[in-house]
């Protein structure tokens, strides 16, 4: 059974891809994340610490990726997500390719846009960081993409598949199970899409 995705009535933001420049902005455009909530302000809720991204800011942001050859964002990214490749679409202003992109490495790209340790991992391995431009915020783009996704009815329910329930009996047959192994995401990434 297939479901159809309903359409939104809703229209994603067209302001980054009538100003796109281009990607290797690293140089006219410093490093900037979303602004950061007063701590009063913090202490009366449970929203989040920075603020959304508005949509030319996100972009110009994404914009600052080098594209580089071997990019160290994703080979330390424990999803090895394809973030280049999203973070182009999002410049250009493609947010729903850009979703689909990244979800489809990363069941939950929601979680890991908040709660990733983007300065050690995918950040903190990024060319630009390491010539000393600072690192383009991948994190809040990523955070902005799925926000914008869910916002627009983009994101979809992972179908259950038949060969989950063949795997079970597998499973009872031979006794093997699968492990875990790696970052929290990762693991929990994983745990998704192992038969049940």
């Amino acid at each position: 059974m297939t479901t159809k995705r309903k359409a939104s009535s809703k229209r994603p933001p067209k302001g980054p891809a009538l100003d796109f420049k281009g990607m290797l902005q690293f140089v006219e455009t410093d490093p900037q994340m979303p602004e950061k909530r007063d701590a009063g302000q913090r202490r009366k809720d449970f929203d989040e610490i920075y603020r959304e991204f508005e949509p030319t800011r996100a972009a110009e942001q994404a914009s600052r990726c080098s594209q580089c050859g071997v990019p160290f964002c994703q080979v330390h990214c424990p999803l090895q997500n394809n973030i280049p490749d999203w973070l182009m679409l999002t410049a250009a202003g493609r947010l729903e390719e850009a979703y689909a992109l990244s979800s489809a490495t990363n069941n939950m790209p929601e979680i890991c846009g908040r709660i990733c340790p983007q300065d050690r991992l995918c950040e903190g391995n990024c060319v630009i960081e390491q010539s000393g431009h600072g690192a383009v915020t991948i994190g809040s783009v990523e955070k902005y993409i799925t926000d914008t996704a869910w916002e627009m009815g983009w994101v979809q329910p992972i179908a259950p598949v038949r060969a989950r329930i063949v795997g079970r009996h597998h499973r009872r047959r031979s006794g093997r199970h699968g492990r875990g192994r790696g970052t929290a995401s990762q693991g929990l990434s994983g745990a998704c899409l192992r038969p049940l």
